[in-house]
């Protein structure tokens, strides 16, 4: 009975470790606790390296939309120049196959949509709002519509960290009521005990190798948390299976979720 009950256990603790995503060299995670104005970082240089947010930057990019009357509404139904952005085999059908209002364009990750989005607030409006938010390196020269698609714009886990953090807290210049409109964009989860703001990115930097991020706040009663992740992969599903994975193992870990 007892060697039965040895080998229950033994197997249960291989599917166990099986199930756990190791966050290596190619990975890391960065945490802000924001009562006690504390960092927990997994790969500490990682966590500095300036990488392309791919759609991450969908948070920057909605909250200047939403600030400047872009965007005028949360029902407000969003297109996008068909001729200039066919689409392309790979782009899910909700990309295309109609309007959509902007929380489902950015819980969708509608490129295009964005792209459309970043072309109406213009490359001087845009550099100005990433220059006051103080985000990554703030390079937008390769294209007002793709610089954050592995193009000129990086930024490292812990700036996305910091850039939450001040967003969350009020500290960059946008309205409350902008504010107050993108937090029901980016609600992705809630619970009895918190709430999670959350978005994916991702994509190919080069054949064979590609990145992925998810980024985002949980706020509770007693706190609020901050965290980004960005990992390594040879291909995008790789990544995209990983990386929200990887991101809730750690936040379980150290008692966020």
């Amino acid at each position: 009975m007892r060697i039965a009950i040895f080998f229950v256990l033994l197997l249960f603790s291989l599917n166990l470790a099986a199930e756990t995503e190791a966050c290596d060299d190619s990975c890391t995670f960065v945490l802000k606790n924001e009562r006690e104005s504390s960092f927990t970082v997994v790969n500490e240089s990682r966590a500095d390296t300036r990488l392309s947010p791919f759609s991450t930057f969908k948070i920057p990019n909605t909250l200047i939309a939403l600030d400047l009357g872009v965007v005028t509404s949360l029902n407000q139904e969003l297109t996008y120049d068909h001729e200039k952005y066919p689409a392309q085999r790979w782009w899910p059908t909700v990309w295309y196959e109609k309007p959509l209002p902007i929380r489902a364009a950015f819980q969708n990750s509608a490129v295009p949509i964005y792209q459309q989005i970043a072309l109406q607030i213009g490359a001087e409006r845009m550099g100005r709002y990433l220059t006051q938010f103080n985000y990554g390196n703030k390079d937008i020269t390769s294209g007002v519509d793709r610089f954050w698609l592995n193009g000129s714009l990086k930024i490292s886990a812990r700036e996305q960290v910091n850039f939450l953090h001040k967003l969350f807290s009020g500290q960059l210049p946008v309205s409350s009521a902008t504010l107050a409109s993108f937090k029901e964009v980016m609600l992705v989860e809630e619970t009895e005990t918190y709430k999670l703001y959350a978005k994916t990115g991702g994509g190919e930097i080069s054949k064979g190798y590609a990145l992925g991020w998810y980024i985002g706040i949980v706020e509770s009663k007693e706190n609020v948390h901050y965290f980004a992740v960005n990992i390594d992969g040879k291909t995008f599903r790789e990544v995209q299976k990983r990386r929200i994975k990887i991101a809730r193992q750690q936040l379980e870990k150290y008692g966020v979720l």
